[in-house]
């Protein structure tokens, strides 16, 4: 079952309230700034009448669908809202409840419990995502929108490596296939030209290597020869053999959301509800690596800016991006040079810096635990001052 974390913000509660098809009086919950809010999806009107009862019973409040009372729906969601003493009290009264509310109750518990406790498994290897990371870009791609063509020379790429493990920097992103908007697709064989050599070089410098692929024949190839995580733009929804892929080598994997396909993507996408339909894609993407065996500690989401989606949706994400900690797992973003910047300060690539930097400012205070950027030194420095600021207290 997915349960969300809703921002806790009087537009976006408002909103959800409107969807869930509440009685307008409910809005008022949203006047109240309640530190914690959370959304149950689909329940069975007699279970949602308990949680309700049981909510206000706890010192919280709880809103479901304005006929889930006379049971006149088949389903309603349930939003939640209260303090961490009122949603711990509501934990224990569900625990002796039927109709599965044990479940739920035992689901809230271990999201309250973990949310901001980010660890990621790499291998053998966990690392502590309290510090935010930077995961450098390395296309060896002749028309990637920002850099195509930059690295196409191994000497060139061992510099850039060189440069890297100088700024202390030992993980990389490495792409062989463009998927920037209205990009065609490239054969595995092509794109296994372009990335075996970077990844064998980076590995033996001793990089963490991620892999920005969806096929699994490239993913096998790579993680064969020592890629550690693999970049999935659609989410093990591509490639049937992906997931299974990922799991038998112990890979790491980036499950990101992209509507439609890169050819297609920017033309006009639709959302009847932005931020459910992508976190309930992404929730599918977990559950499909879960079950090929993929270690949950191992699994990266990714929003995916600016695939499948308008200027409006990018910046809608990024301002509730904390929404998705509900999952418990690393969040990383890219937004360097996008179009998200570029279209808003009607700027060219070269241009959009200031941009770039001043969006990713905004997704690691709004959770964000891993940067995906291009530009080195700038990234570097605000990763350093941002982990520093984090780490002040009084």
């Amino acid at each position: 079952m997915l349960i969300d974390f809703i921002v806790a913000d009087k537009e976006r509660l408002e909103y959800e309230i409107d969807m869930i098809g509440a009685h307008p009086y409910a809005k008022k919950i949203a006047d109240k700034g309640l530190p914690i809010n959370v959304k149950l999806r689909s329940i069975m009107p007699a279970a949602a009448n308990i949680i309700k009862q049981e909510a206000i019973a706890s010192g919280i409040d709880a809103v479901v669908h304005i006929g889930t009372i006379e049971c006149k729906v088949d389903k309603t969601d349930v939003l939640i809202s209260g303090n961490k003493d009122g949603f711990k009290k509501l934990v224990d009264r569900l625990k002796i409840q039927p109709y599965s509310l044990k479940g739920i109750a035992e689901e809230l518990e271990t999201l309250l419990r973990n949310v901001g406790r980010v660890q990621l498994k790499i291998g053998d290897d966990i690392i502590d995502l309290t510090d935010k990371l930077f995961m450098p870009i390395l296309n060896v791609t002749p028309d990637s929108f920002s850099d195509g063509g930059k690295f196409n020379d191994l000497k060139e790429i061992e510099r850039y490596l060189i440069r890297l493990k100088e700024l202390g920097i030992n993980i990389i992103d490495i792409g062989g296939e463009s998927t920037r908007p209205g990009s065609e697709s490239v054969e595995p064989e092509e794109e296994l030209k372009r990335v075996l050599p970077a990844v064998e070089l980076a590995v033996g410098m001793g990089f963490i290597v991620s892999v920005d692929t969806y096929k699994s024949v490239v993913a096998e190839k790579v993680l064969r020869k020592g890629a550690k995580i693999i970049n999935d733009i659609y989410g093990l929804n591509y490639d049937a053999d992906m997931a299974k892929v990922c799991a038998d080598y112990g890979a790491a994997v980036v499950v990101m959301h992209m509507k439609g396909e890169p050819k297609t993507m920017q033309l006009s996408p639709y959302y009847e509800n932005l931020l459910e339909e992508v976190k309930l894609s992404i929730y599918k993407s977990i559950e499909k690596a879960l079950n090929a065996g993929v270690d949950e500690k191992s699994i990266i989401i990714d929003p995916g800016f600016g695939f499948g989606k308008n200027l409006e949706h990018n910046y809608i994400l990024l301002k509730y991006l904390k929404e998705f900690k509900s999952f418990n797992t690393p969040l990383l973003v890219g937004l360097s040079r996008k179009s998200m910047v570029g279209n808003l300060l009607n700027k060219p690539v070269e241009e959009r810096l200031a941009g770039t930097i001043a969006v990713e400012v905004m997704a690691l205070m709004n959770g964000a635990d891993i940067i995906r950027a291009h530009d080195i030194d700038e990234t570097v420095d605000l990763i350093k001052i941002f982990n520093f600021y984090n780490r002040v207290k009084v």
